[in-house]
């Protein structure tokens, strides 16, 4: 029989009975889909690590409190800052932020919430990469003023000042007045290291005085001269606050984490994640291809009688295989079509706040295993098909 024979006949055998050629591909649809759209997520999610530790910046670097065995580890005090900032070993450090930082209920007007309210230098925003929507950051002459200023983040000022008019208002932490001289751009490099992204900043100085009290500190963030300096400068910082607290290990009693390390560490979940949900998609792919068997194998059932005038007519085997492979591949491909353009409209929004990334390799290769579906799993009901001996084929289609 000559292809254009065998293509054919295969029309009329997807058409013959079209419901169950349709309820095929459902299942065809779903898989591919499911391959696609999964794995998109993943790569959202791995977009969605590598864009908030970008957004802390690139070349910023954590110093907090470690913890021992006993309990809490060597404290941070504004001499470390100080002698990180003027070390001759540091340098690959470029600028150092201390912080403070308390859970306190801040008051505008009628409203009152519950921020966290962080002491820092205005070297912080330039480490962390912070954009400004409206107004300024802190400015080194703030504390000069007696610091009674502040900047909100995004959120901050939508809870205290919905009307969006924060610039230039006051807010009491406690019984201390801030004058707000800036806020944040949502999401940006705040709001990732303070989980709410509910935070105001204001003048170290100020918030020791009038909120935390001269206790330790909560955190350094220290500024590389580069990104690519970033491992040299974590280095630098660890042996400076050996040597400020009087030990070798002294530098190990603290946490020093660096984008890198952040970036490894998430990266290696994120990866974790995309295998798991590749895995999920996979199941319900493989279960289609066992679709496309049952379905092939009920029509091959049905079409017997079929095959047993064909072959008593000198039909090859050959081309009796032929045409159920072209059914099952056909199938396969058109469903496939069908899983991709799913794929591509459920992920047009974001999915439990994660925005999918589909990449082209994906669709590939989601197209690829459509087609291998309908190879693989049509190849044996072909087979049997082509194996059937007609005078058999005749007395059971009888």
């Amino acid at each position: 029989m000559r292809a254009g024979d065998l293509l054919g006949a295969a029309v009329r055998g997807i058409t013959g009975n079209l419901t169950r050629s349709i309820l095929t591909m459902v299942m065809i649809v779903i898989g591919v889909g499911s391959v696609i759209t999964l794995v998109a997520v993943g790569n959202g999610a791995s977009k969605q690590v590598n864009d908030q530790i970008a957004a802390l910046g690139a070349s910023a670097i954590t110093v907090s409190p470690g913890f021992s065995a006993t309990g809490p580890g060597t404290q941070l005090e504004l001499e470390d800052a100080a002698a990180i900032r003027s070390s001759l070993v540091a340098s690959s450090v470029a600028r150092v932020a201390p912080q403070v930082s308390a859970e306190r209920r801040v008051v505008a007007g009628s409203r009152s919430v519950s921020l966290s309210v962080v002491g820092t230098t205005e070297d912080y925003f330039t480490i962390t990469n912070a954009l400004i929507a409206q107004g300024r950051p802190l400015a080194a002459s703030d504390a000069l003023g007696g610091g009674e200023v502040t900047v909100l983040d995004a959120r901050s000022a939508a809870a205290l000042f919905p009307a969006g008019d924060a610039v230039g208002q006051t807010v009491l932490v406690g019984s201390a007045p801030f004058r707000v001289v800036g806020v944040l751009a949502e999401g940006g490099a705040a709001q990732q290291v303070f989980g709410s992204g509910r935070t105001i900043y204001a003048p170290i100085d100020r918030v020791r005085s009038s909120v935390t009290g001269y206790g330790p500190l909560s955190a350094l963030t220290v500024g590389a001269v580069s990104p690519n300096a970033v491992d040299q400068a974590a280095a630098e910082v660890r042996t400076v606050l050996a040597r400020q607290h009087g030990s070798v290990d002294g530098g190990g009693a603290f946490d020093i984490s660096t984008p890198n390390q952040l970036r490894s560490v998430l990266g290696g979940s994120a990866a974790s994640l995309n295998g798991m949900l590749a895995g999920v998609a996979a199941i319900s792919l493989l279960v289609g291809g066992i679709g496309v068997t049952n379905v092939m194998l009920l029509t091959v059932r049905e079409r017997t009688r079929e095959i047993g005038i064909r072959k008593a007519l000198g039909a090859r085997p050959f081309s009796i295989a032929g045409q159920f492979m072209i059914e099952a591949t056909a199938l396969s491909i058109i469903g496939g079509l069908l899983g991709v353009a799913a794929a591509f409209i459920v992920t047009r929004t974001p999915i439990n706040g994660i925005p999918p990334v589909i990449e082209p390799a994906t669709v590939g290769l989601a197209a690829g295993l459509s087609i291998g579906i309908g190879i693989v799993f049509g190849t044996y009901p072909a087979v049997r098909a082509s194996r059937m001996d007609p005078v058999q084929a005749l007395r059971v289609g009888v």
